[in-house]
Formats: structure tokens, C-alpha cells, sequence
């Protein structure tokens, strides 16, 4: 049900894609496939059109990034996508120096998903990374390179192997709406893994723990695209929810809760594909003994979580009189797939997360943390 709604969606999306593209540069739509979706679906659209005007982005940033798409080669033009290393990436193409029209390196495809791994830092992307406080964060406090890519791409590709194995029915709506990973790493102080929708598609992991492997791919994966699933699946919010969702959590359950009612039920879902994905890999035994451990601790970790934002959000319902009130049908079965998937891993793994001490953990699961007061 989910995929017929999010393709139906994500012609919408397109639609309007096409109408911004046909707005500012209409001789575009003569260069590219204009049947292809996933032209229009390309994430630096995304954040093109969102940061075009408070970043005063020129005109011919979009022709620059689109030629990869182009149904007929013309020679390359890069003038405003170059970043101070000298690279340049050009979507569909890959990676070239300055000065050069030919690509040094093609894009980067995770093995057997249709899903690609960004290498080198993107220009256009600057202008995503923003601390809790909604400035950018310095260049020189974030880290994109090859030698972090070669550190993570064998547990990435693992991770999306383990999830495409064990639960590939939602890996189908990852690969349907997630179109690019980006790995990155910075103190989390200012930023934590995330997704927007100013680069819509885009999951941005933030791999600042050295001790990275699958678990927590299979974990981040599966919450930085389950926001982007969502964010397709809200694309018209008005047919989910049947109140104002940017109303703040604490001003109606009068506990402090900075959140809005979209970003709880942004969290919920994250909850439930994150339990999907950890559950299924430890139902199949796809970890080793010490992942097992990190996976269930994991599991646990959230569980907390979740039962907390569900008691909220149950809050929210009762004082609308009701979820019939706060959510359409649609949303009514969001929010009942959420609640049976987490009743399920209550059900399974509680009686063994309910004996862990979470006491030393912060905002992200750290094993090492876990591991000193569990072992």
C-alpha cells in the first residue's frame, strides 16, 4: 500500500519539478528525458530550489548540474560547482578536476542497490550542513573524503546487503526514495546523522564514532531514510494530518517537548524502521556475537525512546478527542503500522533490554558505553 502511494507521490513531486525547471531555464526540458522520474528526482534539485534564493545561487548552477542527465553530450560546463579541492561533481557523471571535461572517477554505486555513495564533498551541498542553532557549520569542521569513504564502504555495502536481505520489502522503499548516501563525520555538537528536504533523497550519516561497522549502518540507514520516506509520504501534509501539525508537542501536553507534532510522528516512524530493519537482521543471525549484543542494546535504547514519544503523541490524541480528529485514514495507518511494529519488539526483546542500564548513554547509541555497564 505504501509503494502505490509513494509512487503516485512522487509523480506529483515531479510534476512540480518540472514546473520550477520549466520556470527558470525551459530549454532544459528539451535536453533531458522528460518520462524519466528520476530526473526529476535528482536530490540537488531539491536543494537548488530550496537554497536558491536565501543563498543567492546563479542560474547557471542548474545547468551545470543537470548536463549528467542530458539525452545528448554537450561539453562540459562547471564554472560554479567547483569546491575549493578542485573537484567537481556532476550527477550521473561523476567527478572531475578543474579545467578537465572529462570525469577522473565515475559515480559510486553501492553493489546490487541502485543507491549511490557521494566520495568527495559537494558545493552545492555547503549549504545543507547547519548546526542545532540553523547556522552553517564551517567547512573545515566537516569532513568528506576518500579515505573516510574507503574506512565505511564495506560496512555501508554490507548494510544495505543485510537489509535487502532480510527485509526486503522496505528495502524497496529505501531504494524508491532514497537516491544518494552522503558519509560524512563531525563532532556531533553540530550536527547529528540527518535527512532534509532541501536535499531531498539524500541520507547524510554521520559516522564520528571510529568503532562504526554494520549495526550501525543498518540502524542509521534505516533511520535517516525512513525520515525520507516519510518526508515523500508527507509531500501533501494536509492529507495526513487533520490539524495544524506544526503546533508545538509541550504547548498541548504542557511538558517540555520543543518538537512539532510533524517532527514526533517523524520520529515514531524512524522507531519503527529502525526496529524493522535491527529485528530482521537478528532474527536471520546476519551479525557476530558482539553485534548481536550491539544491535539488541540498540534495540532497547530505542524502545525507551519510542515509548516515550508514543505516550506523547497518545496525549495529543486525547486531547483532540480522539486520533480520528489529529490524523486521516492515511495517517491513521502510519501511525497504527508504528504502533503494532513496536508492540512486537516490546513483546520480543523487553524482557531482556528492560535488565540493561542506559544511564552513561547521550543523545546517539555508543557501544562502548553500553558495553561498560553491560557486559
Amino acid at each position: 500500500m505504501i509503494k502505490e502511494k509513494i509512487n503516485y507521490l512522487q509523480t506529483e513531486i515531479t510534476n512540480t519539478t518540472k514546473l520550477l525547471i520549466y520556470k527558470e531555464n525551459p530549454i532544459l526540458l528539451e535536453k533531458v528525458n522528460f518520462d524519466d522520474d528520476n530526473v526529476f528526482l535528482e536530490p540537488l534539485l531539491f536543494t537548488y530550489f530550496n537554497c536558491k534564493n536565501e543563498n543567492d545561487l546563479p542560474n547557471e548552477l542548474l545547468v551545470e548540474f543537470m548536463q549528467g542527465y542530458f539525452v545528448k553530450r554537450e561539453e562540459i560546463i562547471s564554472k560554479y560547482s567547483f569546491k575549493k579541492n578542485d573537484i567537481v561533481y556532476i550527477p550521473q557523471l561523476g567527478y572531475l578536476k578543474n579545467g578537465e571535461s572529462v570525469p577522473f572517477e565515475q559515480i559510486q554505486m553501492v553493489e546490487h542497490t541502485n543507491i549511490e555513495v557521494l566520495k568527495y564533498s559537494v558545493n552545492l551541498l555547503q549549504n545543507i550542513f547547519k548546526n542545532t542553532l540553523g547556522d552553517l557549520i564551517n567547512e573545515d569542521e566537516i569532513v568528506i573524503n576518500p579515505v573516510l569513504f574507503e574506512k565505511n564502504i564495506s560496512y555501508l555495502t554490507n548494510a544495505l546487503s543485510f537489509i535487502k536481505n532480510n527485509s526486503y520489502e522496505h528495502f524497496q522503499l529505501i531504494e524508491q526514495c532514497c537516491k544518494k548516501i552522503l558519509i560524512f563525520k563531525t563532532d556531533t555538537n553540530n550536527t547529528n546523522s540527518f535527512a532534509t528536504i532541501k536535499a531531498h533523497g539524500i541520507a547524510f550519516l554521520n559516522v564520528y564514532q571510529d568503532d562504526y561497522d554494520e549495526v550501525f549502518f543498518v540502524d542509521d540507514i534505516a533511520h535517516q531514510t525512513g525520515h525520507i520516506i516519510l518526508t515523500t509520504l508527507l509531500y501533501d501534509r494536509k492529507a495526513i494530518f487533520k490539524i495544524d501539525e506544526e503546533q508545538n508537542v509541550e504547548d498541548i501536553i504542557e511538558k517540555k517537548d520543543h518538537r512539532t507534532i510533524h517532527i514526533l510522528l517523524h520520529a515514531l516512524y524512524t522507531y519503527y524502521t529502525t526496529f524493522t530493519c535491527l529485528d530482521d537482521c537478528l532474527t536471520n543471525n546476519s551479525f557476530d556475537y558482539k553485534q548481536k549484543k550491539e544491535a539488541v542494546g540498540r534495540i532497547g535504547f530505542y524502545l525507551n525512546k519510542c515509548t516515550h514519544d508514543l505516550d506523547r503523541f497518545e496525549k495529543i490524541n486525547a486531547f483532540f478527542k480522539g486520533i480520528e480528529n489529529v490524523l486521516s485514514s492515511d495517517g491513521i495507518e502510519i501511525y497504527d503500522l508504528i504502533r503494532r511494529k513496536y508492540l512486537e519488539v516490546f513483546q520480543k526483546w523487553n524482557s531482556t533490554t528492560n535488565l540493561f542500564d542506559y544511564s552513561n548513554q547521550t543523545y546517539n547509541f555508543a557501544f562502548k558505553n553500553f558495553n561498560k555497564l553491560n557486559n
